[in-house]
């Protein structure tokens, strides 16, 4: 049960304050002055004290002054004992620090309530302190596993920094005092694109987490790759005071990511160009293909991921002319039926060659070698599709090859000039040709003509 501290020069006060409260299962320790009351409080705890105000010595009002200003029993609450009720002395009561007071005599039952109130309480602020205690505790320990495993920086709602950790310091290679104040922009890489940061912004001003990779800049210009989540920090009333973000440095693994899909797009890309030189030609028309591809995947909507991976790709249109005779392929004149249906057979040699492949680039080649013949009308192969059961891949690729193929001189033809592949384009609009790709296609003739001045020269 709880414990009282009953202070009073006047024994019998005490005798029936204690009386009263022993029936609640109190447990009852007294003094009869402020002096005795401050030596009583030493190494004991109280859960209310019960203090006269009139006393010889140090008075109730000095008393409950010293009780308040020692940090070990500040918190505990005070009852005046009072025989003089009057309005001065009740606010100079509470001016010493007093929760409550009690008029004398007792009453028996305000007297059990209002000790009960004081106690309840005060052990209810007891519990709920150090429940924050414990989290403090437990918040002091998560920020530091944060800080020693993570690059941490937080900002204000401008985007400012405000804080920054000793590895967002160290990785950065710029002082704690260049940092803050600043915007992130200060470790921002030039080849950063853009629209991340507006997602970015977003996202976390709708209070949103925002997840991603973000290519950075050291002070002394290295680059370094972290994988960011960047989050709004919100007060009681869902208001954003802060945002925080969290990083990993994943730079190396980045880097290695990197060296493999640009190993992956020089193989393509060369295995392309063995493919082409079979054929008795250049490495340049796989190069074109790819650039005529990438700028119709970004004109037709597709997005930059997208559009790059069928640029990486689309070189392996033809892997599966590997497959087909020298005496078929290398054909000066003019193909027999059976000769033609064996050439017919490189999209889907080229398909079953690539098909099983986990890599994106190469499931992308897959569809790339396997639709890149199929027509508009359904007329294609070797499957027949028509429309857009044929994939957009398959469809940017067929005007890319075309186009292309048609401008430069092969074993079994003559380049044609750019008026009558341009005518031939027009006619096939709807039937070879997806309609809506020929329109995007010679709507932007001047860019496919820089394209191939450009890959001309390389």
């Amino acid at each position: 049960m709880y414990n009282i501290l009953i202070v009073d020069d006047t024994l019998k006060n005490i005798q029936l304050a204690s009386t009263i409260l022993k029936q609640e299962g109190y447990k009852i320790v007294f003094a009869t002055s402020g002096e005795q009351a401050i030596e009583r409080l030493n190494g004991h705890d109280f859960d209310t004290i019960l203090l006269d105000i009139m006393m010889p010595g140090i008075d109730g009002y000095e008393t409950a002054t010293i009780i308040k200003n020692d940090e070990n029993t500040e918190e505990i609450p005070i009852i005046f004992l009072t025989a003089n009720a009057d309005q001065d002395s009740i606010v100079k009561g509470f001016e010493s620090g007093a929760s409550d007071y009690i008029s004398k005599p007792f009453n028996p039952v305000e007297l059990k309530l209002r000790v009960k109130t004081q106690c309840e309480l005060f052990n209810a602020k007891k519990q709920i302190k150090e429940q924050l205690d414990d989290n403090l505790t437990l918040l002091k320990q998560y920020k530091k596993m944060v800080d020693e495993g993570s690059i941490v920086s937080k900002t204000d709602l401008s985007g400012k920094i405000t804080y920054v950790n000793d590895k967002f310091i160290a990785i950065s290679g710029y002082a704690k005092e260049e940092l803050l104040g600043e915007p992130h922009n200060i470790v921002r890489h030039d080849a950063a694109q853009e629209s991340i940061y507006k997602d970015m912004w977003q996202k976390i001003s709708n209070q949103k987490c925002w997840r991603g990779i973000i290519k950075n800049r050291k002070k002394n210009g290295d680059t370094y790759v972290v994988n960011s989540s960047i989050m709004p920090i919100l007060d009681k009333d869902n208001n954003t005071q802060e945002y925080m973000s969290i990083r990993t440095d994943i730079t190396e693994a980045y880097e290695l990511k990197e060296e493999i899909q640009s190993t992956q797009k020089e193989i393509i890309s060369r295995f392309g160009e063995a493919i082409e030189s079979r054929s008795k030609e250049t490495g340049a028309h796989v190069k074109r293909v790819a650039e005529y591809s990438y700028m119709m995947a970004t004109l037709c909507g597709l997005s930059e991921s997208e559009a790059q991976l069928l640029k990486n790709s689309s070189p392996m249109h033809d892997i599966g002319k590997i497959a087909i005779p020298d005496h078929v392929l290398l054909k000066a004149g003019k193909l027999t039926s059976e000769e033609f249906d064996i050439i017919k057979t490189h999209p889907e040699i080229g398909y079953e060659i690539l098909k099983t492949s986990e890599r994106p680039m190469l499931r992308t080649a897959a569809i790339v070698s396997q639709q890149h013949h199929e027509k508009w009308d359904g007329s294609g192969y070797p499957s027949g599709l028509k429309g857009e059961d044929i994939h957009i891949y398959g469809r940017i690729t067929a005007i890319a090859d075309v186009f292309d193929a048609l401008g430069h001189e092969r074993v079994y033809k003559k380049a044609w000039p750019e008026e009558k592949i341009i005518s031939l384009f027009k006619e096939e609009r709807g039937k070879h040709f997806d309609p809506n790709l020929v329109d995007l296609f010679l709507d932007n003739i001047d860019t496919v003509r820089e394209i191939q001045n450009k890959c001309s020269a390389l």
